[in-house]
């Protein structure tokens, strides 16, 4: 019976130590899993910032003053008394021209630029046959030019005469040339649902030709003390549009309102305030209610 009584007790003993050890086990493994859950994240304090709104289109650069001369009279082209390229006055004769009117003697015509510039184009060649309304050559100062743009319906209550622009091309892609809508038309296009407008700007160097193709980025409105946040901060999910941001060390799930995508960065008109500390990197993997640790951001 004695013997039976100190078996008891040492398997009690051993049951003993084996749940102490178990206890401690799991303790510590709850321990680690804590330890895990807390996310390293960046933040971004959220402050007020001034942008542009804006719409960007492209065209064709034209000369701000561009005309086509016609002939006046029938007859053959005798000779281009200018080159390609020739700076021309105002009056001054450009092409001579044999007349063969019925009941005319040989008399020469000459016909003159209606406006100072370059002789840009030439239409025909000398010996060619033209009658009245042929154009025969093109006259264009491009010492101010113009950028014409059409305009999609649905933008051209945001577009005023007068609203500044940016203008880039291709020819010249470390430059960016400053202009203003100086022109819009007054119907719309019935085909392409678009408004012809234009945009005038200088022309420094002449370094802008006509033909040439351009992007412009017009400015519709500016905005002042706005919140703008990277867009990749931004979270698309079936129950809204959200953020997270830090709380008392914790996650805390914001729901906002864009108000403009402009790519890289969005502007908020509701859900988040100054101040606030925006989680930009790290936000996928925190839910409502994660403890986070900062490791980086301002």
């Amino acid at each position: 019976m004695k013997g039976k009584t100190i078996l008891i007790t040492i398997a009690a003993m051993m049951a003993l130590f084996l749940g102490f050890k178990v206890i401690k086990s799991v303790s510590g493994k709850k321990a680690v899993t804590v330890q895990a859950q807390i996310f390293p994240v960046e933040v971004l304090t959220v402050t007020p910032s001034d942008y542009d709104e804006t719409i960007n289109l492209s065209g064709t650069m034209m000369a701000e003053n561009q005309t086509e001369v016609p002939s006046k009279v029938s007859g053959k082209i005798l000779k281009y008394l200018m080159e390609e390229g020739a700076w021309v006055e105002k009056g001054q004769n450009v092409v001579s021209i044999d007349r063969d009117e019925i009941g005319v003697e040989f008399k020469e015509a000459s016909l003159e630029t209606p406006i100072s510039g370059w002789l840009t184009k030439k239409y025909f060649d000398t010996g060619a046959h033209v009658t009245p309304g042929m154009t025969l050559f093109q006259i264009a100062d491009y010492h101010r030019v113009k950028l014409v743009i059409q305009i999609p319906e649905a933008e051209i209550s945001r577009v005023k005469t007068g609203a500044g622009a940016h203008i880039s091309i291709d020819a010249w892609p470390d430059q960016k040339f400053i202009g203003s809508v100086s022109q819009m038309s007054p119907t719309v296009d019935y085909l392409s649902r678009t408004v012809k407008t234009e945009i005038s700007l200088k022309n420094p160097g002449m370094k802008i030709r006509p033909g040439m193709y351009a992007r412009a980025r017009i400015n519709i409105k500016r905005h002042v003390k706005a919140i703008v946040i990277p867009t990749t901060a931004i979270i698309e999910r079936e129950t809204g549009t959200m953020v997270f941001v830090v709380e008392n060390g914790l996650a805390a799930v914001r729901q906002i309102m864009v108000e403009l995508d402009m790519g890289e960065t969005s502007s908020v008109k509701s859900g988040l305030s100054f101040g606030d500390k925006l989680i930009v990197a790290g936000q996928h993997t925190v839910a409502q209610g994660s403890a986070v640790e900062v490791v980086g951001g301002k």
